[in-house]
């Protein structure tokens, strides 16, 4: 029944007509059985749920056959020695063992990817350390006289870290601490990079799009970098917006956010649904929703007939049928962004680090706003 709400959903996103402005549907992917018009980059590709591998054995590993000993570390730690195993999870958020082992960071509330049941899905990353992957639309689409975008998301199959304390004197166990967490999160993306339906930007903290140039991101991250410099990262999942206007994004952090971030379970393995629209006027119903910094003053700014400044918005969930957008910023597209015949790439990236999770796109539609007043003429 979920799978058919979502699908409905989708649909009546494309009939629906809004006060200010109607949409006409350029694409719609109720499933990705077909991918006709999407390029894979990375680590990208499409998947159903089958029986999935749960251990990650790494060729440099001196224990190739151990599956236990992947990713290991071994420490001292006041005479006690410390050795710390990651894994993909492989027990559920009511387990005994978390409860009474759980370390600092641990995720409560995450879910194993279904084995079957499934329809085919964009899987940007899979339960793998150190991935990027980026899937884009392949013809370039008018973003600046306003759009509107729909898609469901899921992300499951969390690493799991366990520290083992030993006594080295006599090899004795002490004690077992153990967190279910993964990284690092997705990103729904607008640019005109040079690399075009190539690009793709840097893994770990980079979120697949740092490192590109020419972009704007709507962040859903899923991992606090609490050792950068310029940090501005939640502890919880967050939403939030990055650019760097016309240059590369050297950072993911603060000196490229747009506003501040929101907070919002977004990696509990339930499945969600995310809009993202782009209004060519300042939507003044949505002040008290709006965020804003000082990045973003050399935006705020008009740029001729049909490129004055907009507001993009981010809904989720029962956001969406509420009309209550969990963020939402004044920008104009025109001014951050050098867009040939205004038109741009979208699509997706994420990113996998020392943790990782499965980032996965279950349906998307995209749809080109027109204004009433432009109907009528």
């Amino acid at each position: 029944m979920k799978d058919r709400r979502y699908s409905f959903c989708m649909v009546l996103t494309i009939l629906m007509l809004h006060e200010m402005y109607y949409v006409m549907a350029e694409f719609v992917y109720s499933d990705f059985n077909q991918t006709l018009g999407l390029v894979f980059n990375g680590h990208a590709t499409t998947s159903t749920c089958r029986k999935h591998n749960k251990y990650i054995p790494l060729k440099y590993s001196k224990e190739m056959y151990d599956h236990t000993s992947i990713l290991s570390q071994v420490g001292l730690v006041d005479a006690m020695q410390r050795r710390t195993q990651i894994m993909t999870a492989n027990i559920t958020n009511h387990s005994d063992e978390l409860k009474n082992n759980a370390l600092f960071g641990h995720r409560e509330s995450f879910q194993k990817s279904p084995d079957n049941g499934c329809r085919n899905r964009l899987r940007l990353t899979s339960s793998y350390p150190s991935q990027s992957g980026s899937v884009w639309y392949d013809k370039r689409l008018p973003v600046l006289k306003g759009f509107s975008t729909d898609f469901v998301f899921q992300v499951t199959d969390h690493s799991q870290e366990c520290s083992f304390h030993v006594d080295p004197s006599f090899s004795l166990e002490r004690h077992k601490s153990c967190a279910v967490h993964g990284g690092d999160g997705f990103a729904f993306v607008i640019h005109s990079d040079p690399n075009a339906t190539s690009a793709l930007g840097k893994n770990g903290q980079d979120i697949g799009y740092g490192g590109m140039k020419n972009a704007l991101a709507i962040e859903f991250d899923m991992w606090t970098n609490v050792g950068r410099i310029d940090n501005d990262d939640f502890f919880e999942d967050h939403v939030s917006i990055h650019s760097c206007g016309k240059g590369v994004i050297e950072s993911t952090g603060q000196s490229s956010a747009l506003g501040y971030a929101r907070a919002k379970d977004l990696a509990d393995g339930k499945k969600h649904m995310a809009r993202i629209c782009y209004l060519p006027y300042i939507a003044t119903n949505y002040f008290k929703n709006m965020t804003a910094n000082e990045n973003l003053i050399k935006y705020l700014k008009d740029n001729g007939e049909g490129r004055r400044l907009g507001t993009i918005v981010v809904f989720i969930d029962d956001g969406i049928e509420d009309d209550v957008p969990i963020l939402a910023i004044p920008l104009n597209l025109s001014v951050l962004l050098n867009l040939s015949q205004s038109l741009a790439y979208v699509g997706f990236t994420a990113s996998t680090g020392r943790k990782w999770e499965k980032h996965d796109i279950l349906s998307w539609s995209w749809s080109n706003i027109k204004t009433q007043t432009s109907r009528s003429k």
